[in-house]
């Protein structure tokens, strides 16, 4: 019996160095695992760190350009707005002076902003005035001087009196020819 206790021993100090050497196991890849898992964080650290680094530079170089664009479009924005300003009061002032219709009133406007411009020679209008008063008296002298000699055409020759004629019928000679 000896022998069976001695196997039996020798079989539980097997079975508890089997146990112990799983436990060993469990042990080391439980250090491994907690060496990687700290491996890991420091690098998720870091590469975290760098991405928080590069974000801030790419978060200031567009507030930046932000800003620049935001500066341009309200200088824009102020000229649009004096801009509209002047139309506005250009629009009262032709409001309150009322917008001139009259062509001819409108033509003498422009001749005299090219006259201001311009040097035109003028046309003395009295010379013509007085030159077509002088036509016109021509023109009606000789107008008196054709119907007094129509007038005396007609007492001297009076127009020939046509006698009115009526046609004797045809003989029956000529009907029966044709």
């Amino acid at each position: 019996m000896a022998d069976i206790k001695n196997a039996i021993d020798k079989t539980e100090e097997l079975a508890r160095k089997i146990w112990l050497a799983g436990l060993g196991a469990y042990g080391h890849g439980l250090n491994n695992l907690q060496d990687g898992y700290d491996k890991m964080n420091d690098k998720t650290r870091l590469f975290f760190d760098g991405l928080v680094e590069q974000g801030t530079k790419i978060e200031a170089e567009a507030k930046s350009t932000i800003d620049k664009t935001g500066d341009k479009l309200k200088e824009k924005g102020q000229k649009l707005k004096a801009q509209g300003k002047k139309l506005k009061e250009q629009g009262q002032t032709l409001r309150k002076e009322g917008i001139n219709l009259n062509v001819s009133a409108r033509i003498e406007e422009i001749r005299e902003k090219v006259a201001t411009k311009l040097t035109i020679p003028s046309f003395s209008t009295s010379s013509n005035d007085e030159k077509l008063e002088e036509l016109n008296a021509k023109l009606e002298g000789l107008i008196e001087v054709v119907s007094k000699l129509a007038a005396t055409e007609k007492a001297v020759n009076p127009a020939p009196k046509t006698k009115t004629t009526t046609r004797k019928p045809a003989a029956k000679k000529e009907q029966a020819a044709a």
